[in-house]
This record gives C-alpha cells, sequence and structure tokens, in this order.
C-alpha cells in the first residue's frame, strides 16, 4: 500500500510538473509606454516574435503557443493596455493606440522588425501596424480578425453582446481572468471605451488593406464569429495573403484546435513567402 502511495504520488507530481508551462514561470516586465504601464514578458532566443491578444483577454490566452515557439524564437507576449496586469487611463481607446503602444514596447526592447501573431483585436492592431508601420512586421498571422464591423462581417449575436455589456459584467469577467488587475478605479471608462471601440471600429477599407505588402497569413475557425467571407475578403485583398480555415473550430482555433495552428503557424514564419498563381 505504501509503494503503491508513492507511486501514485510520484506519477501525480511529474504530471504537474509537465501541466506547468515555462510561461507561467517567467518574471512579469513593465514598460512606461505613453501614459500607461505595459505588462510583458519575454522567453526563448532567436529572431523576435510578438503575440498579441483578443478583446478581454490577456498573454495568457496564448499558453498554448508561447512555450512552443520560445524554442525557436525570442517570444515578446503583452497585455494590451487595461487587459491583464497593464494598466489603463480614462482615455479614448482605438486600434490606433494600441498598435502605437506596441511599437513603443518594440522600441523599449530595442527591436527593429518582428513577426506579429495575433487574435482578435491582435490581429486587427497587426493589420494597422502593416498599414502604418510596415517595415516593423516582417510578417503577420491575423487570427479571427476584422477590418471592419457591422452584421455583413461579425453575427449579429455577437453585437448584441456587446451592447449588453455593463459595469457588473466586465467586472465579473476581469474578476475571473486577470490576475492583479490594476484598474478597479477606472472600471466604468475602461468599461465604455471598450464597449465603443468593438461596436465601432476598426473601420478600415479595402484600399487601405491593398496598401499591405506584409506577407499575411490569415487563419479563421470554420464555425468563427467573423465570417468567412470576410476572412477570404482579407485575404484576397492584401497583396501576399495565404489563407487557412481551421475546420472543427470556432472563434478560438489557438485553443481548440492549437497543434493543429502552431504547426501552420510555424510553417508560414519560417519559410519564404511564396506568391501563388491560381492559372
Amino acid at each position: 500500500m505504501r509503494t503503491l502511495f508513492l507511486f501514485l504520488l510520484l506519477l501525480s507530481t511529474t504530471f504537474g510538473l509537465q501541466a506547468q508551462s515555462p510561461f507561467d514561470t517567467l518574471t512579469s516586465q513593465y514598460a512606461a509606454i505613453g501614459d500607461v504601464k505595459i505588462h510583458y514578458k519575454v522567453s526563448g532566443k532567436g529572431d523576435p516574435l510578438i503575440f498579441l491578444h483578443g478583446s478581454m483577454e490577456c498573454m495568457e490566452d496564448w499558453s498554448k503557443q508561447i512555450p512552443d515557439f520560445a524554442r525557436r524564437y525570442k517570444v515578446i507576449a503583452m497585455d494590451n493596455r487595461g487587459h491583464g496586469r497593464s494598466t489603463f487611463t480614462d482615455r479614448k481607446i482605438d486600434y490606433k493606440l494600441l498598435s502605437e503602444d506596441v511599437v513603443g514596447l518594440m522600441d523599449e526592447l530595442k527591436i527593429d522588425s518582428a513577426y506579429i501573431v495575433g487574435f482578435g483585436d491582435g490581429g486587427i492592431i497587426g493589420l494597422y501596424l502593416s498599414i502604418n508601420h510596415p517595415v516593423r512586421v516582417r510578417k503577420m498571422v491575423a487570427i479571427g480578425a476584422n477590418y471592419k464591423v457591422d452584421t455583413n462581417v461579425v453575427y449579429r449575436e455577437v453585437l448584441d453582446k456587446v451592447k449588453a455589456w455593463d459595469e457588473d459584467k466586465v467586472y465579473a469577467f476581469v474578476r475571473n481572468n486577470f490576475k492583479g488587475w490594476p484598474n478597479e478605479k477606472l472600471l466604468k471608462p475602461f468599461t465604455e471605451r471598450m464597449k465603443t471601440m468593438l461596436l465601432t471600429e476598426p473601420n478600415l477599407t479595402v484600399e487601405n488593406l491593398k496598401t499591405i505588402k506584409t506577407p499575411t497569413l490569415f487563419v479563421a475557425g470554420d464555425h468563427d464569429i467573423i465570417k468567412l467571407s470576410h476572412t477570404s475578403e482579407m485575404f484576397e485583398s492584401v497583396q501576399q495573403g495565404y489563407l487557412a480555415i481551421i475546420p472543427g473550430a470556432k472563434h478560438y482555433p489557438h485553443k481548440e484546435k492549437s497543434m493543429l495552428l502552431n504547426n501552420i503557424i510555424s510553417d508560414f514564419l519560417s519559410k519564404r513567402f511564396v506568391k501563388l498563381s491560381r492559372f
């Protein structure tokens, strides 16, 4: 019985160590970027790769990607302003501002250019970076992103849920998902600013997308909340685009189909982009 107990204890300890991601143990760092302090972590060595999370998420949502990619890249994960452990000020928030925060962090870390992998808001930020700061982006992966917002792009049910946000709902979400959130005194303006941004932005155009020369991989789940026709339109509009539709996935393929998605992203980042001809 004692032997069995020791074996089970050893087994549970072993699996516990395996379950703990190296990313979880990294030291948090902060950079003063404009009017906020951006929380970030760095892991691995190699060419810089920046992960940008989605709306009302934080860097922890990349837990199935960061340990894998840190074997080959210098991975920088950051919390957008007001998210995770990054601070927030009572200021209008938009995707251009969020993209400038990324540029500010790159300057702080002396990174001239990087690979960008973004989900949702992070993918939109990547679009803004590729449009306004093209020399800073080597390649971009945009997962579940959109360049404008209306019911032709996003299913009506999604917009209705955002319209129903109030302080109580946002606080409950923040309390359950963000560790050490430093913005409780600004809960009301944070709720209002995020709600307004998500319902009115982004407001890019096809003409904006056509200026993007950055090799870009657009990714969506086949049951995404972003309509597949919209993802396809973005893919068709950029000058150097690839498209990946993940089968059996909804809006979160980086969580739902992480191994498949990691392989697709790795293949895209590691190989020279080749522009294909249909005919």
